[in-house]
């Protein structure tokens, strides 16, 4: 897969959006983006080394908006004092009618 120069740049724009200090880094023969804090970006996913650097930032990308769609889709996302309050915010709204 062949990623162009424009391309390259907003994959690498969003991913250092989220991880400030985000940065190639190279390891047996493959590369990886780091989080810039000592963790690797896609590990959680088993994402394996990569052969270029253009590759290292698309997947970093990818598991960036991989981990904010779980994040934002996960069941313990809300406790139940929100779920009470938005429910009885409906009932008192229902009740009006």
């Amino acid at each position: 897969m062949v990623i162009d120069t424009k391309k390259f740049k907003s994959l690498k724009k969003r991913v250092l959006k989220k991880y400030p200090n985000a940065k190639t880094q190279m390891r047996n023969g493959g590369y990886y983006v780091s989080d810039g804090e000592g963790s690797e970006l896609g590990e959680d996913f088993m994402i394996p080394l990569q052969s270029t650097v253009q590759m290292a930032w698309y997947w970093a990308n990818e598991s960036t908006k991989l981990q904010q769609n779980l994040r934002r889709t996960h069941p313990d996302k809300t406790g139940m004092n929100f779920n009470e309050k938005k429910f009885n915010r409906i009932s008192r709204r229902n009740r009006r009618k």
